[in-house]
């Protein structure tokens, strides 16, 4: 694995410390969820819709003040504290989430001590949404709102009830109403006015698990975003809710913004192009200096320098988060056998196979009462690496870059992913280890695909196209053909060898090279020679599959591209009686 260079390091790391402490304060919000109505049936989601939001809130470099169950008092001093945070900050959101209602054409967030029995209670119950608003225009430029509020509200229905005749008058709608035209805002309800949304029957609404799906989509305007969260809704609820938004904005917001990540589908046509492209993604992401940021980098631009990087600020961005008191010192386990044990006899207790009693506790809880230290976390680190799954710099500091890789070899080794340490997991890396030759010789399958990467599949499903296979096996630096097949052939009546000139040499410092055809076209035979360049781990594990994007095929504009990608599985010897 390539490590960051010092020319990266230094260019990088001066640029991080000036900007952190503007990035906190440039962006504030308040999120507010109210669940527990002292004289109304207790709502089931608003406070795991607002703590959602809070943390991806917090991932995108906003300073946020979360507030749970607020009563009246403690709404009052919330917004007294983000009216104060505002003064310096370029852009303020706030979120609700909680009963909400409309009286005389106006919306009121209620507290959890709202008491309505008459129509003064109401504005001594709940915030005034309309004063919210004109009180962020005051202070920042820009201004987002997003009102989750318009749950079935049990004192407008018996405020409406009690009025009677006067209740129309007195704009005692079922759910909310427009705001009033704002100055350079967006306001974004979770349904239509004068409508009822659904609090959801999972863990989150519809609206907020949209908005959090889509708030951390890179390089996507604040507009075009919320047309992505009606589209969810709107599908989540069978259209029976459709959100509304009310903007006059005269210039564009992106929650998360890189101008200079691309498309997760591009593909480089060496490592030098991705290795730039990613230090121009990472120069913009220390500028920012966000989790989600830098977890974009782990994400689009594994395995370069800047990955290492990233991880790395990434590890000091979370510090803070974990230096609190640890949820092992406050909980009990039972684990029956001590991590250090398995760290020091991790062959022996391999070969004698013993069951082991694991305690039914959170997985975090569970790594966290192994006591690891830097040392075991180390040791984790290197043995994923020598596995091919990239854990990053191996520092003994479990990031987000190194729980990834744990993830990607518990989901290998058909294990919980948790991407938490545990027995199994400890003892699953030893299997691995014993079992597996140190040298590549042997069996091993190769599979050529046409890669198709393509902006509107961002996930890639229609991406990939099976070609060929063949069957290799792999002695003395080189890969011999075994046997074949030709997909793309097929379709037309053409069993043509594709690896009729297939060579594949392993240097000794573990670069591959693969010479092939590929007829890529399936009914029309179009066949080009291509070389694919790559190079091998360490070490690789029977099963373990490992993938390497050759030269573009064929382009024809820059929506419409063609690859090849090839797939190496090493493949376990055939048992014999």
């Amino acid at each position: 694995m390539q490590k960051p260079t010092l020319l990266v390091l230094l260019v990088l790391c001066p640029l991080w410390q000036p900007v952190a402490a503007m990035a906190e304060s440039d962006r504030v919000a308040l999120v507010v969820g109210n669940a527990s109505y002292r004289h109304a049936t207790q709502l089931s989601n608003p406070i795991n819709d607002a703590t959602l939001i809070a943390d991806k809130l917090t991932d995108l470099g906003f300073r946020v003040h979360l507030v749970r169950d607020a009563s009246f008092e403690k709404f009052t001093a919330a917004l007294r504290k983000f009216e104060t945070d505002l003064q310096s900050a370029s852009t303020g959101m706030f979120y609700y989430a909680g009963h909400g209602m409309q009286f005389r054409e106006e919306n009121f967030l209620l507290a959890t001590d709202a008491a309505i029995i008459d129509q003064q209670d109401v504005v001594t119950s709940g915030k005034n949404l309309n004063e919210i608003i004109g009180m962020m225009e005051t202070h920042v430029p820009l201004s987002l709102v997003f009102i989750d509020a318009c749950r079935n509200n049990p004192f407008a229905d018996n405020l409406r009830q009690k009025l009677a005749g006067r209740a129309r008058a007195l704009g005692l709608s079922r759910g909310l109403a427009i705001p009033e035209q704002t100055a350079n805002s967006l306001v974004a309800f979770a349904t239509k006015p004068n409508e009822v949304a659904l609090d959801g029957d999972t863990h989150n609404s519809p609206f907020t698990t949209a908005l959090a799906n889509h708030i951390v989509t890179p390089n996507i305007e604040v507009s075009t975003m919320l047309k992505r969260v009606t589209r969810d809704v709107l599908e989540a609820t069978g259209h029976q809710q459709r959100p509304e938004v009310v903007a006059s904005m005269s210039s564009e917001f992106y929650f998360f913004h890189n101008s200079a990540l691309v498309a997760p589908v591009v593909t480089y046509d060496n490592d030098v192009e991705r290795e730039a492209a990613a230090t121009l993604a990472l120069k913009e992401a220390v500028r920012n200096n966000t989790v989600i940021g830098y977890r974009t980098i782990l994400e689009q631009f594994p395995k370069t320098a800047a990955s290492d990087v990233a991880d790395s600020l990434l590890k000091e961005l979370q510090q803070e988060k974990t230096s609190g008191t640890s949820r092992a010192s406050q909980e009990q386990t039972e684990l029956t056998v001590s991590a250090q044990t398995l760290l020091d006899r991790m062959s022996e207790a391999s070969r004698t196979g013993a069951p082991l009693t694991v305690a039914s506790t959170a997985p975090d809880v569970i790594e966290q009462s192994l006591g690891l230290g830097i040392e075991g976390y180390g040791k984790i680190q290197t043995a994923l690496n020598m596995l091919g799954h990239d854990a990053g710099t191996e520092d003994g500091v479990f990031g987000a870059k190194s729980r990834s890789a744990l993830r990607e070899f518990q989901i290998a080794t058909k294990i919980e992913d948790t991407g938490y340490v545990d027995q199994k997991a400890l003892l699953q890396l030893i299997k691995v280890f014993e079992e597996t030759p140190k040298v590549l010789d042997g069996l091993w399958q190769l599979q050529v695909h046409r890669f198709n990467p393509h902006p509107e599949d961002p996930h890639q499903v229609n991406a990939r196209t099976h070609l060929s296979s063949a069957d290799l096996r792999f002695r003395d630096g080189q890969f011999f053909l075994l046997d074949w097949t030709n997909l793309a052939g097929a379709s037309r009546q053409d069993d043509r060898n594709p690896f009729a000139n297939f060579r594949g040499v392993v240097s000794q410092d573990k670069k591959l090279t693969l010479r092939l055809e590929a007829d890529y076209l399936f009914g029309k035979r179009k066949v080009r020679s291509v070389e694919i360049l790559g190079t091998l781990p360490d070490f690789v594990a029977y099963g373990s599959t490992l993938g390497f994007t050759g030269p573009r095929l064929e382009r024809n504009g820059p929506k419409d591209e063609m690859w090849v990608r090839i797939e190496l599985k090493r493949i376990p010897p055939k048992k014999t009686n």
